[in-house]
């Protein structure tokens, strides 16, 4: 039986960061040979951390470590001319080539597309750039701040900047620009893959980082979908934060003696049977809540009522009584919670990885299972700097 779905794939990540080594660590996944090239100096991510003890150390960043599961290691100095002719004769060999180097880089040093073209026929590059190659901002350079806000992604994070020079700016939590990209360009990587199996014919794909994230159902231009405009990002404005700001009721986060619970009694059904769950309060009845409209207008007030008894409960507890009153509920998950979660455990999605010199930690693995296909998600660890240099420039 095969492992993967990638047996005899070869890809290059040449990729910094995460958006290009995170389009090869799903391939990997999927049961390619990546081989990680990197500087001699080693790949940003290798400094990002976070390190056990917060003690960076070059093999011990977690961000690194998560990224480049199940791949190979080299390193080469592509500004040098005989380490540059070493990654073309690599590049004879791959089925792909992964790089988010900026625009110009590998074209100035003889390794742009026409010459790995001339190397290898058949080969696809999978290019990510942040506003791909035409168009007016193909030459500008962006950061994930400035990727979330230009998408329209800003105006699904609440919270109002008053003070630009005192607040810092708003933007989701991560670097989720670079993971959505990559994935991005996996999705590509694979289709352009098919393609030349069945032809025979390999490609250049530019992917737009801009347009990944112009295309995910949070931004700005799916809330059109609606009808509406998207909500204000001032919290008083918005009752509960929601898709094209249509929602026109209670819910949202409430406080637990251990953390938050996320409720959405939207219907009024649902919010009758809300006030069954805590026990049907006296207040309940009264004029200022008795409809969706009232409870939307007097918001404020309600919600203190409601936190004031959810904090007597866990939030697991109240995510519970809420399911079993058919009450959308659930608890607000820390990333302790999610490790131990009992869910993730029986699903074993966490894959345990013995690390040279991090030791043995736990990874996310992926949300899908295939049948018959067993996955390669923990079959190697991330690799040490240069770690196959000889393995693989043997090959």
């Amino acid at each position: 039986m095969a492992l993967g779905l990638l047996p005899g794939v070869r890809v290059l990540d040449v990729g910094e960061r995460i958006s290009a080594p995170y389009c090869a660590r799903i391939l990997a996944n999927l049961g390619a040979d990546v081989i990680k090239v990197e500087t001699p100096d080693g790949d940003e991510s290798r400094r990002m951390g976070p390190f056990p003890g917060d003690a960076p150390h070059l093999e011990k960043s977690g961000l690194f470590i998560s990224l480049n599961l199940n791949k190979r290691g080299v390193t080469l100095d592509l500004e040098s001319r005989p380490d540059a002719d070493r990654f073309l004769d690599l590049a004879r060999t791959a089925d792909i080539i992964v790089e988010n180097k900026p625009a110009g880089w590998l074209d100035a040093r003889g390794l742009g597309y026409n010459a790995l073209r001339q190397a290898n026929a058949e080969v696809i590059v999978a290019s990510i750039t942040p506003f791909g190659e035409i168009g007016p901002y193909a030459g500008f350079k962006a950061s994930d701040l400035t990727l979330c806000h230009m998408s329209g992604q800003a105006h699904g994070v609440q919270g109002p900047v008053d003070a630009p020079d005192r607040d810092p700016p708003i933007r989701a939590g991560g670097h989720q620009t670079e993971f959505l990209t990559g994935m991005a360009a996996a999705t590509a990587s694979l289709i352009a893959l098919y393609r030349k199996r069945e032809t025979g014919v390999g490609c250049r794909l530019v992917v737009s980082s801009f347009e990944a994230m112009v295309t995910q159902i949070i931004s700005g231009l799916a809330n059109c979908a609606y009808g509406q405009p998207a909500p204000s990002r001032k919290t008083d404005r918005n009752a509960e934060p929601a898709v094209g700001g249509m929602v026109r009721a209670v819910g949202g986060l409430l406080p637990c003696n251990d953390g938050y619970v996320a409720i959405s009694p939207r219907e009024e059904a649902q919010w009758q049977r809300w006030l069954g769950v805590m026990g049907n309060p006296d207040w309940g009845t009264h004029e200022r809540f008795a409809t969706r409209e009232a409870r939307h207008k007097n918001y404020d007030q309600l919600w203190r009522l409601v936190g004031q008894w959810t904090k007597g409960h866990s939030k697991r507890d109240v995510a519970r009584m809420g399911q079993e009153r058919r009450v959308a509920c659930f608890p607000v998950n820390t990333v302790e919670d999610l490790l131990g979660n009992d869910h993730l455990r029986e699903r074993e999605f966490f894959v345990q990885v013995d690390h040279p010199e991090a030791g043995t930690l736990r990874y996310p693995g992926v949300a899908y299972r295939m049948a018959d296909t067993p996955l390669p998600l923990d079959s190697r660890p991330a690799p040490l700097l240069g770690q196959h240099n000889h393995e693989v420039f043997r090959e």
